[in-house]
């Protein structure tokens, strides 16, 4: 979207989604929190909702523009080549923790950084910065379905099928893995077909509509997240049924905030700049929380949730700072890394 083009709500909503990515990864590699196991449960439930929630941004934002070669090349531009190239920390890790054991205790993590087994993840599986990945496939199918019908009734049931499709095929462990995160691609296509169906609709919502069905969409959420993250509510039908209202609650309760706010500076400049705040989001996390509880040593695993809760906010409010400069950097010398033309 050009910047003559662009709504601000929007780019306020994917900086707040960028805050809930950069607050989730307060945990470790293996998805626990270690050092701040007060947030397990909101961070569980914001795991409910927030790639939902820039999924469905990508399909108020999609666009066939230039026919399908132009489309496919920007895509590559934009998300594969980022993919490749950040995803290159990923394969870092197996050579630092190689050559310095003792970062595997740093990073509070067990999982397997064999070299092969990294470079299979990473390259093929696609469990990099997988979000991209998936987004790149969803951009695709999304192509193919707006292609072949424009009629809104039908992309909204074909995106709710392919939303709880995804969901159940991505909760069976058993199931041997797609390559190149085909089954998320396929969840990113679906809840980016009922944004898209939608656009028009959340575009001309008054904002003062929106802030109050922001706040009822937000109590309606908790009311099902909170037996969810508690492992109230049982596996199967029961689970799936709860894990995707309260995906689309969550993303909702987001959008309408944005569009009753309006307008935030630092949120929107987030982003208008996701892509390098998630793409280093992960690095600058991890170099974060090796810095304040590893070097200096903070312990706050066992004090009161309040205190983890402020340790976590100033956690995430300093690796915010350091991407700011990260993208600053990113944007004047590695614009080829991203998709944009040389400054």
């Amino acid at each position: 979207m050009s910047d003559s083009k662009r709504i601000e709500w929007i780019d306020v909503a994917k900086g707040v989604g960028i805050v809930l990515v950069s607050f989730g990864h307060l945990r470790n590699g293996d998805g626990e929190s270690v050092w701040l196991p007060a947030l397990d449960a909101p961070i569980d439930a914001i795991y409910l909702f927030h790639m939902p929630l820039f999924f469905l941004l990508g399909g108020l934002t999609f666009s066939r523009r230039g026919g399908f070669k132009a489309f496919l090349a920007r895509k590559a531009k934009t998300l594969l080549v980022p993919y490749y190239v950040f995803s290159l920390y990923f394969l870092a890790k197996p050579f630092a923790i190689l050559l310095i054991p003792s970062m595997r205790a740093a990073f509070q993590t067990s999982h397997d950084y064999g070299i092969a087994h990294q470079f299979l993840d990473v390259l093929v599986m696609g469990n990099g910065l997988w979000f991209l990945m998936a987004f790149f496939v969803g951009e695709c199918l999304m192509y193919g379905l707006t292609s072949l019908t424009d009629d809104g009734s039908v992309l909204a049931a074909i995106g709710m099928a392919f939303v709880i499709l995804s969901t159940f095929v991505s909760s069976q462990t058993g199931w041997p893995a797609l390559p190149f995160q085909i089954v998320a691609g396929v969840k990113a296509a679906g809840y980016m077909c009922v944004g898209y169906v939608l656009k028009e609709w959340l575009k001309a919502i008054p904002r003062g509509r929106a802030g109050v069905s922001s706040a009822c969409a937000a109590v309606v959420f908790l009311t099902l997240a909170v037996p969810a993250v508690a492992g109230i509510v049982p596996d199967g039908p029961a689970l799936l049924t709860v894990s995707v209202a309260a995906a689309f609650l969550g993303t909702f309760a987001v959008i309408w905030l944005c569009i009753a706010v309006g307008s935030c500076r630092m949120l929107a400049h987030i982003g208008r700049y996701s892509l390098v705040y998630y793409a280093l989001n992960a690095l600058t996390l991890n170099i974060v929380k090796i810095g304040l509880f590893h070097v200096i040593g903070i312990d706050v695993a066992s004090t009161p949730w309040f205190s983890q809760l402020l340790a976590g906010l100033a956690a995430t409010a300093l690796a915010l700072v350091l991407l700011t400069l990260a993208n600053l950097f990113v944007q004047r010398w590695m614009w080829w890394a991203i998709g944009k033309k040389r400054p």
